[in-house]
């Protein structure tokens, strides 16, 4: 039979399920936004530079260049062009299902961890270092946290000094060794106060490592 306090945890988990659809919901209408607002740019420049092209080969200068180098390479080159857009948002769209998938994570562990009593609890708490419950998506289920990490910044890898990354993953291998360390002590036996200080101070380290001012790959 459910106690009261884990009827309360129960609840607690699914207005946090609850949340996290809605914000997951909020991002991806904005991710799309945001794409069609890039597509739109794309195509308003594509004209640009159509038109710009037009006036430029009505002169004598420009059908010359026009039957001499362009008809050869031109069209390869929008080709790059357009390719690299593509690129950049499918990074982008990748870049925030990265952010929300550890950021839900570490979110997770801090509140599993906040109710944690027993090593048994913390253990539960402390999942996220190697699985995810309800990954954002299906591929993220069986990453560890520092796979995840691994991957986020080879996206970012132009907007963050190599000091910040190797820092930022000491910190996630350090709470992946922890979750394994606690694997060897019995459920039952008491979460020290000392303990769950030093786990919660972990994870917010690692939150307060990564989700900030994240750059996508310079052009």
């Amino acid at each position: 039979m459910l106690t009261e306090e884990k009827k309360k945890l129960i609840e607690a988990e699914e207005r946090y399920r609850h949340d996290i659809k809605i914000a997951l919901s909020q991002a991806e209408h904005s991710t799309t936004v945001e794409i069609k607002k890039l597509a739109s740019d794309i195509k308003s420049a594509k004209k640009t530079v159509v038109d710009k092209c037009i006036s430029f080969f009505n002169t004598s200068l420009g059908m010359w260049f026009l039957s001499s180098i362009l008809v050869t390479g031109g069209a390869a080159t929008l080709q790059q062009i357009e390719h690299h857009y593509q690129d950049k948002q499918k990074n982008k769209a990748l870049l925030i299902s990265y952010q929300f998938e550890i950021g839900n994570r570490l979110q997770h562990m801090k509140y599993y961890l906040r109710h944690a009593k027993t090593v048994g609890d913390a253990k539960y708490a402390l999942e996220g270092a190697f699985k995810s419950s309800a990954p954002i998506s299906p591929e993220f289920q069986n990453l560890s946290l520092s796979a995840l990490y691994f991957d986020l910044f080879q996206l970012i890898r132009g907007s963050i000094v190599p000091e910040e990354r190797r820092a930022a993953m000491n910190l996630v291998l350090a709470l992946e060794n922890s979750e394994y360390l606690l694997r060897h002590q019995s459920d039952k036996a008491v979460l020290t106060d000392a303990d769950k200080e030093s786990l919660s101070k972990l994870i917010s380290d690692i939150e307060n490592s990564h989700l900030k001012d994240l750059k996508m790959i310079p052009d």
